[in-house]
């Protein structure tokens, strides 16, 4: 039987990455661990392949409710959706307002 797989990416507060492995080790659920580089992230995040017959909805009921919760986990089924919410969480530069208000503070010190 010939498999393909699906890539899901998944982000959480810090720490999760041991506890989600630990409780899909335990499932019945076909998947395999990636590896995405978290050396500059201020997410943490994580990479799995899945059977291309199972759902995120699966893979959630799998880790459950609690962990989900506990640690804010959100999945993306596509690179493209990943990085755009990487994105999004990133700082953005100074507004207007910021910068008049430096300036000003600048010329009363």
């Amino acid at each position: 039987m010939n498999m393909n797989w699906n890539t899901i990416y998944i982000t959480g507060k810090p720490g999760f990455q041991q506890e989600l492995r630990r409780k899909l080790e335990h499932t019945d659920l076909e998947c395999m661990p990636g590896y995405v580089d978290n050396s500059t992230a201020d997410v943490s995040h994580d990479l799995y392949w899945l059977d291309e017959r199972t759902e995120i909805r699966e893979l959630k009921e799998a880790i459950g409710s609690k962990m989900v919760w506990k640690y804010r986990l959100k999945f993306y089924a596509s690179l493209e959706s990943f990085l755009e919410a990487q994105e999004r969480g990133k700082p953005k530069g100074l507004t207007k307002d910021e910068m008049d208000l430096m300036a000003h503070m600048r010329e009363v010190a």
